[in-house]
């Protein structure tokens, strides 16, 4: 008897497709803040039918628009996290929830946004230092996220080189090369930009200078005897990334500076197609790290899953494996919060990290990550980053007794 045709074909396991939707959603609402934020202002003032929104106080143009919609996200998946409260089972009826009832789940986003509209100005006061908070704690998140990534790699690669002996010397082959590589772009980095953008600046060449050389210094800690006696996974492949990564930030954060002597190049009115690639970027990157914290084991500890049986006749016609049929494969509450402050996390980066004290023409334009707060941040964040790499480095040599993964 040949085989069933849906044995031959590679099923997605229904947790990974459940919190894809939720990535379109969110991946769709942050798109539509970024492209109105721009158009806003003509756009919103002919509906007459949100009193609420009128040319006066402009309430729903610019800034405060980007913060009506994040805000009306983040009220969606914050709702969810607490219905999620202490699900185990996919087989609980708020688990089919958590994984069905889309046409609800479409209308309740909807009108929580809709709602959103018609709230004061003044709470959106309150909610913009909440969102700076909750901001601010989603990039610990995206840094212990990059920390776990390049650990787990180069875990997988030496594995593989461990297990496939002689043929598994292209592993050995690929990880140098990805270590010395990183290391090499990211020195070539530096120095382009200490050549076009630390002329006559003297804090971009702190920046990018400090950030070098704790990298170098964090680098070859990781090598030395001493610390891989205790952390035998260390090396320079973990080095590379954070190197790059941080080289990266510093670049990132001098092309966020306001229009001076030091930004010459970084705002020489960038062309309208490349602040749409790089917002489209920065919204993707958002949705990849929220996906990651859901699904790691150095955030929420995993949870025991089981594999669907290989002849589900459900898998066959839908190509839907259900992996939760005894345990959820993941947190679902720590995934919805994960998303709400990422959503706070896009409303900062479209509205420049701004803080709304009244609502002002200046304080509702909004122009994706530019001035000095979205420079420090990024500064900041890549010190953290490598702070963070180098707990990793000396934490088993301080803490002996612990047990370190």
């Amino acid at each position: 008897m040949n085989s069933a045709p849906g044995n031959h074909i590679k099923s997605i396991k229904k947790s990974t497709s459940t919190r894809l939707i939720y990535i379109v959603f969110f991946l769709l609402v942050s798109v539509i803040a970024y492209v109105f934020s721009y158009w806003s202002f003509s756009w919103v003032d002919s509906l007459d039918f949100l009193k609420v929104c009128s040319k006066e106080d402009n309430a729903c143009v610019g800034a405060l628009l980007v913060y009506r919609l994040t805000f009306g996200l983040a009220l969606y998946h914050l709702l969810l996290a607490v219905v999620m409260i202490g699900v185990k089972s996919g087989g609980e009826g708020r688990a089919k929830f958590q994984d069905g009832y889309w046409p609800v789940k479409v209308l309740m986003l909807a009108g929580l946004i809709t709602v959103s509209f018609f709230i004061p100005n003044k709470f959106f006061v309150v909610y913009g230092w909440a969102a700076i908070f909750c901001a601010a704690i989603f990039i610990l998140i995206q840094l212990v996220l990059l920390v776990e990534f390049a650990y787990s790699l180069n875990e997988s690669c030496v594995r593989k080189i461990e297990n496939e002996g002689e043929s598994g010397k292209k592993w050995y082959v690929l990880l140098f090369v990805l270590s010395f590589g990183c290391i090499i772009a990211a020195i070539t980095g530096t120095v382009l930009m200490l050549v076009f953008l630390g002329k006559s600046c003297s804090i971009n060449q702190f920046f990018i200078v400090f950030n070098i050389g704790i990298s170098l210094i964090v680098g070859v800690l990781s090598i030395s005897e001493k610390v891989r006696e205790f952390r035998p996974s260390s090396g320079l492949f973990q080095s590379g990334i954070v190197m790059l990564y941080t080289t990266y930030l510093i670049y990132s954060a001098i092309m966020s500076e306001p229009a001076s002597k030091c930004s010459t190049i970084a705002n020489d009115h960038p062309k309208q197609s490349t602040i749409i690639i790089g917002a489209l970027f920065t919204i993707i990157s958002v949705c990849y790290s929220a996906f990651r914290a859901s699904d790691s084991n150095e955030l929420l500890g995993q949870h025991q899953h089981y594999e669907s049986i290989p002849n589900d006749p459900d898998t066959e016609t839908t190509g839907i494996a259900d992996d939760e049929c005894e345990c959820t494969a993941y947190n679902y509450s720590f995934f919805h919060i994960t998303f709400a402050f990422g959503a706070m996390y896009i409303c900062e980066l479209l509205t420049n990290w701004a803080t709304l004290s009244n609502v002002t023409s200046t304080a509702l334009s909004a122009s994706v990550d530019t001035g000095m707060v979205s420079v420090w941040v990024k500064v900041v964040s890549s010190w953290v980053v490598v702070l963070l790499y180098l707990w990793t480095l000396v934490g088993p040599l301080l803490l002996r007794d612990r047990t370190w993964d």
